[in-house]
């Protein structure tokens, strides 16, 4: 009895996590290249690429980051459009590593750019979030994207 209860549990564990995998890679099967807008940033040797789709409130995309000491950070966005604001999460991982990390994200539209806000981070139950009694700054911006063509890969 001990040995099919364990076995039930592992099987449902291991459904849960492949089921948690899978989602993560699903994102980019869910955009629509007719609403996908791309943009790009530099701050010195840093690079940015964002492609996100915006064909309604809720956004998604795909959100890279490579630096200059040769850290890579690729990763999803799922963000909603409230004005010219857009805030959400950037699941993302670091070089590669099949390990995933959750970092809120804020960005201003302006025109044809989008400008990374830097806010106060709070962590609760290991989900991080930014202070809402500090405002996000987004003059002291290192990202400041701009429109560029892209395409779906």
């Amino acid at each position: 009895m001990n040995k099919h209860r364990l076995f039930l549990c592992s099987i449902t564990l291991a459904i849960f996590l492949l089921s948690n995998c899978t989602q993560q890679k699903a994102v980019k099967h869910q955009m629509d290249a007719k609403h996908t807008i791309c943009y790009t940033a530099t701050d010195q040797r840093d690079t940015a690429w964002l492609k996100i789709d915006t064909a309604n409130q809720h956004i998604l995309g795909e959100l890279t980051f490579t630096y200059q000491n040769g850290n890579h950070y690729e990763g999803l966005v799922k963000a909603v459009m409230k004005g010219d604001t857009l805030k959400g999460y950037y699941s993302f991982r670091l070089n590669k590593v099949d390990k995933w990390y959750k970092n809120p994200i804020a960005l201003l539209k302006k025109e044809n750019t989008l400008t990374m806000g830097i806010g106060e981070m709070m962590t609760l139950w290991g989900s991080g979030f930014f202070d809402k009694s500090v405002p996000i700054d987004y003059e002291k911006a290192r990202f400041v994207f701009e429109q560029t063509g892209c395409a779906i890969n």
